[in-house]
């Protein structure tokens, strides 16, 4: 009885424990998320990222209980390389160039006066050539993964404990990861990955949600964006064309007197996304149209280089003729030359080396 009670107060304090955990890893993640709805996105990361390694720590990795905030940390993770890009980009943007002239002065103030400088520098520079090359061993060994990486191995994990539930929440988390998944492969520039992912996405939106589903909006234009990043103008318009039905569809059964107050923000909002997704099949379409004509321009050089090429061919095919009709005319010269020639030919017919002579010139002709 003593040990059975031992055993019941363990599992009761492992039951706590683990409970506790669990519900201090909820307090994060929703405060996570409430820092990524107010635009804090490094406070989200550090906090989503502490309720991932909470949970991680006590379920394991690819445990049930860790899926919502690997997917929230691989969305703000997102966010954060985003942003980054987007700060560093602006800071490139003018950065003034440096004239020539001005290099070529500085390069020559740097140039050591004494050629004893200059020996004492070239001795040297074995050394310092050599421990440029070990410290940047070791910096390669200390790299640290990137933002887009690390969302992309958060956004995984969660793909993986999601899609093996059944439950329609769950499968729907699941195309919701698979659509991050897309966003994080378009923003490395991978269109290909990028567009699998959407396209898994919608396979299970399509599965799960009303025709007329925002969610399902939103998927078609990031797939026909992607398109059309990956110059695939024709299926980009198709997508964009999609998004569009779905917003009108939801408009049209949203609309009426009796729509709540949150209906009909969402209406505005859908209808302000109408002009600029049709700005992005504007694009597409001319995009189609410049790469027709490209293709246009391409085979129209093809075909004129072959063209070329055959009155190359003609020409010479030509001078070997007009060399083979010269040739015959030379020869016809000849024989009247010898027909008109003195009697001493004649003679020579009567001694009779006619044949023979006759013979040769047939051969020759």
């Amino acid at each position: 009885r003593l040990e059975a009670e031992c055993a019941l107060s363990t599992e009761m304090r492992i039951y706590t424990s683990l409970a506790g955990n669990m519900e201090e890893a909820n307090k994060l993640i929703g405060l996570g998320k409430k820092h990524l709805v107010m635009g804090k996105v490094v406070e989200a990361v550090n906090t989503l990222q502490e309720a991932c390694s909470m949970l991680a720590k006590k379920y394991g990795d690819t445990a049930d209980e860790c899926g919502e905030a690997f997917y929230w940390c691989g969305k703000a993770l997102l966010d954060l390389a985003r942003m980054e890009n987007s700060v560093l980009g602006n800071a490139l943007q003018g950065v003034p160039e440096e004239d020539e002239e001005e290099e070529e002065e500085e390069e020559e103030e740097e140039k050591p006066k004494d050629s004893n400088m200059e020996m004492e520098s070239t001795e040297n520079l074995d050394e310092e050539t050599e421990n440029e090359e070990a410290e940047e061993g070791e910096g390669s060994d200390d790299e640290e993964v990137g933002n887009l990486q690390l969302a992309w191995e958060m956004l995984e994990v969660a793909k993986v404990i999601y899609k093996r539930k059944e439950a329609k929440e769950d499968q729907l988390m699941a195309a919701q990861t698979h659509l991050k998944l897309g966003e994080v492969s378009a923003e490395s520039g991978n269109y290909t990955q990028a567009v699998e992912d959407f396209q898994e996405c919608l396979k299970l939106q399509l599965k799960h949600l009303e025709s007329d589903s925002r969610l399902l909006a939103e998927t078609h234009y990031q797939l026909g964006l992607t398109y059309s990043l990956n110059c695939q103008y024709k299926q980009a318009i198709g997508e964009l064309n999609s998004s569009i039905s779905v917003i009108k569809s939801r408009i049209d059964k949203a609309e009426g007197p009796d729509a709540l107050p949150e209906e009909r923000k969402e209406m505005d909002e859908l209808k302000a996304l109408l002009p600029e997704i049709q700005e992005k099949i504007e694009d597409a379409t001319e995009g189609l149209k410049t790469a027709s004509t490209d293709a246009e321009a391409v085979k129209d050089v093809l075909v004129s280089s072959c063209v070329f090429k055959g009155r190359i061919c003609e020409q010479t095919t030509a001078s070997d003729i007009s060399h083979l009709v010269r040739k015959k005319v030379r020869q016809k010269m000849r024989t009247q030359t010898n027909s008109t020639e003195e009697p001493q030919t004649n003679e020579v017919h009567t001694n009779g080396r006619n044949n023979g002579h006759s013979d040769s010139m047939e051969v020759e002709r």
